[in-house]
């Protein structure tokens, strides 16, 4: 055989192996690929019907979750681990959802949550908004520590609506991202978020005993030992209007705060100032010195509530 027609079969040779290789690893369960779902919906289910599997394809997640239960407020998937007897979060997680919607508003067009569970996986939980393309355009509560074999708040029920909590605080009115993140951090918010939801879907027990173990909390910021759940929110909340006043001050960051040209987007965060303008302006009553026993009130702080009286004087109490 003439040496080109050895170069030509070693070449055809090397090529056909790794052809090979590279299609055995394709193959591999390890591997993030592109999303594969089925969107043919069953035989009598509505065309606009939830996929059937939806494959996950953000940070380490790469599972091919299954619908096991969906409504017009909920599209509910489970991962292979977890126990496909487990009913109660159909039930749950949709009157959650129909809740937040009826105080909040819609978030975008398709009406429903996308709950995602895992058992066994990952460390915590995560949503998604549906302006982002990461999760497909959805709202989206990702969560993996617990067996959810029951529903209780301590066994992940906590966990699931806080998450959902990030959705409401991240893209409510349609516009995204959270002015007061800086403030209330990871999260604050959630806590109140998480009370009156239990309140809303007519789980009094659970309401309370997240309560009480909130009376407990404590945390290093603004200052030490604050206490943000007993000292600034619950006496908001409690008399002030309850759910109302939660979405009142979404409404009034809507209205008046800065977005981005397009008016999709907060365009910077708050400062305490104006945190307490706005919260002010959603109770319809001065709020300063309730912030003031809350969290201290430094000259720092008496300067921006000035600036942000004059920046916002629309916002009236």
């Amino acid at each position: 055989m003439s040496l080109k027609r050895v170069i030509i079969c070693v070449i055809v040779m090397c090529s056909s192996f790794l052809s090979s290789c590279s299609s055995s690893d394709a193959s591999s369960e390890n591997v993030v690929d592109t999303p594969k779902e089925n969107e043919t919906p069953d035989e009598g289910e509505a065309a606009d019907a939830p996929p059937k599997l939806w494959r996950e394809h953000w940070f380490e997640h790469n599972q091919l979750v299954t619908r096991v239960y969906y409504d017009d407020d909920l599209a509910l998937y489970y991962d292979n681990d977890v126990d496909r007897t487990i009913e109660w979060p159909k039930t749950i997680l949709s009157d959650v959802w129909e809740y937040i919607k009826s105080v909040y508003g819609n978030f975008g067009e398709d009406p429903r949550l996308y709950a995602i569970l895992h058992t066994g996986r990952y460390s915590g939980g995560h949503p998604s908004v549906y302006m982002d393309a990461s999760h497909d355009y959805r709202n989206v509560v990702d969560c993996g520590p617990y067996s959810w074999r029951q529903a209780l708040p301590q066994e992940g029920l906590n966990l699931i609506i806080h998450e959902v909590g990030h959705i409401v605080e991240g893209s409510t009115n349609g516009i995204k991202n959270n002015p007061a993140w800086d403030i209330w951090k990871d999260s604050k918010w959630a806590e109140i978020f998480i009370y009156d939801v239990y309140k809303g879907i007519g789980k009094d027990s659970f309401a309370q005993q997240f309560h009480d173990e909130m009376l407990n909390q404590y945390d290093d910021f603004p200052r030490p030992d604050t206490q943000w759940f007993k000292d600034w929110f619950y006496p908001v909340y409690t008399q002030y209007g309850e759910s109302k006043v939660l979405n009142n001050f979404y409404d009034l960051l809507a209205e008046h705060f800065p977005k981005n040209n397009q008016g999709t987007a907060f365009s910077r965060r708050m400062d305490m100032g104006e945190f307490v303008h706005f919260w002010s302006g959603a109770a319809g009553e001065d709020l300063q010195p309730l912030a003031k026993e809350a969290f201290g009130w430094p000259t720092e702080w008496e300067n921006q509530l000035t600036k942000a009286k004059e920046t916002f004087p629309q916002i009236q109490y």
